[in-house]
């Protein structure tokens, strides 16, 4: 883009400057849950261990032990799926956010863009028409491929939630 004045330079790099700030926030924001889940992850397993093992040195017959050890098994799965479930919210919470952005940004870029191409095809010397028709396609086809890849991006998104949501949990044997 060509800039008429320094102020337009200025205000297009405070611009780069917020987005760059904003999306380092989020970012934060993104680890700080992950980091929260996490520990409360690490205390639920820390008081879980310490139980199983009161358990199975309070002297139980190894079969009771064995016997409660596959009890077990259904809800560590359950709180395993639950674990993963939060993960990927966060992650999805945090990948709208970034296409909010990016998108907002891809935006105000194809708005230049379209302004940039509009003041060359006015301004283009006469017998440039083929030139300037071939620079609106690259600038059209430009566009197309970002939206294949915001809506590829979007369905790889759906297609982990609906993996997670089908696993199945395993039932207790009677």
């Amino acid at each position: 883009m060509v800039f008429t004045t320094p102020d337009q330079f200025i205000a297009m790099q405070s611009a780069n400057v917020a987005v760059a700030f904003s999306l380092a926030q989020q970012t934060f924001h993104c680890f700080e849950a992950l980091t929260r889940l996490n520990l409360q992850a690490a205390k639920v397993t820390l008081a879980e261990s310490e139980q199983a093992w009161q358990q199975a040195i309070s002297g139980k017959t190894p079969v009771e032990l064995f016997v409660q050890q596959a009890g077990n098994a259904r809800p560590v799965a359950e709180k395993m799926l639950s674990y993963n479930s939060h993960v990927l919210d966060i992650a999805k919470n945090a990948q709208a956010e970034f296409m909010k952005v990016f998108e907002d940004r891809c935006a105000q870029s194809n708005a230049r863009m379209q302004t940039v191409v509009d003041d060359l095809a006015r301004h283009a010397p006469a017998g440039s028409e083929v030139a300037v028709t071939v620079f609106k396609s690259a600038v059209s086809s430009a566009g197309a491929a970002y939206d294949a890849m915001r809506k590829a991006t979007a369905q790889a998104i759906a297609m982990a939630q609906a993996g997670q949501s089908a696993i199945p949990v395993p039932t207790r044997a009677k």
